[in-house]
């Protein structure tokens, strides 16, 4: 069949205009002027959720990229960043590298902010490929090893954590309890492998970096309870005692396990005597008055109990002793006792354990890093009314 003449005209000429098309845009490509605001060219990988986005190309197309509008480019990215909107803060400040306007000290500013805009995208290798060449260029750049060590904690590289840690500039005290935490971290995986020994490696290089760092203590103690060497395990939790005794709620469960299990009764004896001399969190007291009952009889622990919960007074001891109360009262105010007692349950049951010193952050379960505010032993145990 014969197609019509218009027909194969109007082909020819699609023809010739796609192709026309093309050529100009190849021409264009090597001889045309290049803009440095199209951020396709500037980020070139769209794999990872940074896209074109062709109202900030109009917007940055308004402002030169130099070191004279610096500070607008940064407020705007600054602004994005705030927002959630990190592929716009991204697209600035690659736009404010891209112009090569910039001196080396507004380079390193500039690059410090596209790597806080990387870390909030999630794009963790493009945050190391800034923050190396910054730290090896800038050795004395504290923001920019700041930065590099978060990404290391954040990706658990312990090892390079430590590395980089032992290079800084952090006074010599808060440096040794960093990197004792990053060790106790790789020891918490080898115990995870049952890989004990070499987890005490790690927590002995921990003790290497700071004598008494609370947590290599308190895991070198629990794990010489599960080795049976409880003599051992109560040198550690006695070091904990002296150096940190605001850990005493944490350890006392372990210590009279120790003593129970070491088998030795003047030890227990004189453990009690000890406690007896000092003013006790909940749960020393709660676990000393059943060893007192073991010893001594129920009705030693009772008074015992009562002499320290009047030492220090909580809620959570008011509560235990009211539950006791009410298991032993014949009177006709039983009724009333049970309502009291029902009362201080429902106030201690969900109160939290430890607080963050730093942010407030609240939690049931110690936390050596804070999960707030990312501080290393900020988290510690509520003493008080209200907690132990």
């Amino acid at each position: 069949m014969d197609m019509p003449w218009w027909l194969i005209a109007l082909a020819a000429f699609l023809g010739w205009c796609i192709g026309y098309e093309k050529s100009r845009a190849v021409v264009s490509g090597f001889f045309g002027p290049r803009k440095g605001t199209d951020l396709a060219t500037l980020l070139p990988d769209h794999q990872d959720r940074v896209e074109k986005d062709a109202e900030l190309v109009s917007l940055l197309d308004q402002y030169a990229a130099d070191g004279n509008s610096l500070e607008v480019y940064l407020t705007l990215g600054d602004a994005f960043r705030r927002r959630g909107e990190y592929s716009r803060a991204i697209g600035v400040h690659e736009h404010l590298l891209s112009a090569g306007t910039l001196s080396d000290e507004q380079s390193r500013q500039v690059k410090l902010e596209l790597s806080r805009d990387y870390a909030g995208a999630g794009l963790l290798d493009r945050v190391e490929a800034i923050l190396r060449p910054l730290v090896d260029k800038y050795p004395d750049d504290p923001e920019a090893r700041a930065g590099l060590l978060r990404l290391y904690e954040k990706q658990q590289e312990w090892k390079s954590a430590i590395d980089l840690a032992r290079e800084s500039d952090m006074a010599t005290a808060d440096k040794n309890a960093v990197i004792a935490q990053y060790c106790c971290e790789i020891a918490a995986l080898f115990e995870l492998e049952d890989k004990l020994d070499e987890s005490e490696r790690w927590l002995n290089q921990a003790l290497k970096s700071e004598s008494t760092c609370s947590r290599a203590l308190l895991m070198l103690g629990r794990q010489s309870i599960e080795l049976k060497n409880y003599d051992r395990a109560l040198e550690y939790f006695n070091t904990i005692e002296t150096h940190h005794p605001e850990f005493a709620p944490e350890i006392a469960e372990s210590v009279f396990h120790a003593l129970r299990e070491s088998g030795d009764k003047e030890a227990i004896i004189a453990h009690l005597t000890y406690i007896r001399s000092r003013h006790n969190s909940y749960s020393v007291i709660k676990l000393a008055r059943d060893a007192v009952a073991e010893l001594e009889g129920e009705k030693s622990a009772s008074d015992f109990f009562v002499e320290q919960i009047a030492r220090r007074p909580s809620l959570k001891g008011l509560r235990d002793w009211a539950e006791r109360e009410l298991a032993t009262t014949k009177s006709r105010d039983k009724e009333k006792v049970a309502s009291i007692v029902d009362m201080l349950r429902g106030v201690t049951g969900e109160k939290p354990v430890y607080r963050c010193e730093r942010c407030g952050y609240r939690c049931n379960q110690i936390q050596w890093r804070c999960p707030g505010c990312e501080n290393w032993n900020s988290v510690k145990v509520i003493i008080g009314a209200e907690g132990e």
